[in-house]
């Protein structure tokens, strides 16, 4: 193919080829390297499905995930700025992640110099994680450790709305965090937004705003800020995603649970919808989103709360 390469790179224009045979041949030499590139581009897209099929395919991060992480990211930077503004100087802070999924939330904590824990009832979680984040000093638990009031942040997203008791989700995670210390939970929103892929998730529930933030206060949690994010792309990205989980769905025999436990890790999408979810790409979206965090137009709440004192 290479030589093919070649041979086509040397004549710039065949139109001004004299020799008839010479133009024949050539074309015919271009009809073989365009069987040869498809044939290629198929054999690539065959790895890539076999790839996806087996689970080899390494942790993407989608745009609804780009999403959080970076409204995650604002709420950590914010809270530790306000932390150095009252106290002055500020140790390394700890983060307790319940249900962190393929785990790639983790290298936002290094990034910020922050040391990480986790919890993650999915096996299949933990195993992805442990072989990718535990040997970067990221300790992972294959069960709830018992409560010990040592964190400066307790993080769950997505993973209020899987569980039925919520207010005693919430108090049971507060008895991770210290005195001081702060909580970060992010849930979709909307209760007239639900969908395939909220069934296909194994969700409970969406949440309106006013219900989050009476659930947290039952549980003796405060809200101090919350963000609604993902507006205005949420429009088409709901779509697609409700789209895509209603075809699973009439593929996967799940109960709720395995939903919940294979919801933080399947990535099983069409490479060309991989490819186009690089970083890159959506981080003009996402700055742009950052414009409608106060408002209630979008399809997901993140929040941070600390002890209600009342």
């Amino acid at each position: 193919m290479q030589q093919l390469l070649f041979h086509m790179c040397q004549v710039t224009d065949i139109e001004k080829m004299d020799n008839q045979s010479e133009k024949k041949s050539l074309r015919i030499t271009t009809e073989v390297l365009t069987d040869l590139i498809v044939v290629e581009v198929s054999i690539v897209c065959y790895r890539l499905t076999v790839r996806r099929k087996g689970r080899k395919m390494k942790f993407t991060m989608m745009p609804r995930y780009q999403m959080r992480r970076h409204a995650l990211r604002k709420l950590l930077i914010e809270n530790e700025n306000a932390a150095k503004e009252r106290r002055g100087g500020v140790k390394q802070k700890t983060v307790f992640e319940i249900g962190y999924g393929a785990g790639e939330i983790f290298n936002l904590y290094r990034s910020l110099g922050m040391q990480a824990e986790g919890f993650d009832f999915s096996k299949a979680a933990y195993q992805y994680a442990s072989c990718h984040y535990q040997r970067e000093g990221v300790v992972l638990h294959q069960n709830m450790p018992k409560p010990q009031k040592k964190f400066d942040y307790v993080i769950a997203c997505e993973v209020l709305e899987h569980i039925r008791d919520d207010v005693g989700a919430v108090r049971e995670w507060k008895s991770y965090l210290k005195s001081t210390g702060k909580m970060i939970v992010s849930v979709p929103a909307h209760k007239k937004r639900w969908g395939e892929s909220d069934v296909y998730a194994g969700h409970f529930r969406r949440y309106e705003r006013r219900e989050l933030v009476h659930t947290l206060k039952k549980a003796g949690m405060r809200v101090e800020k919350i963000y609604n994010y993902n507006f205005p792309v949420c429009f088409l990205l709901d779509f697609l995603r409700d789209r895509n989980s209603k075809k699973k769905l009439s593929e996967k025999k799940l109960n709720r649970e395995g939903f919940t436990k294979n919801s933080g890790i399947d990535r099983d999408f069409h490479p060309i919808v991989l490819a186009l979810s690089h970083p890159a790409l959506w981080m003009p979206v996402i700055k742009l989103e950052e414009l409608f965090y106060r408002t209630d137009l979008g399809s997901a709440y993140i929040l941070i709360a600390s002890f209600n004192c009342f």
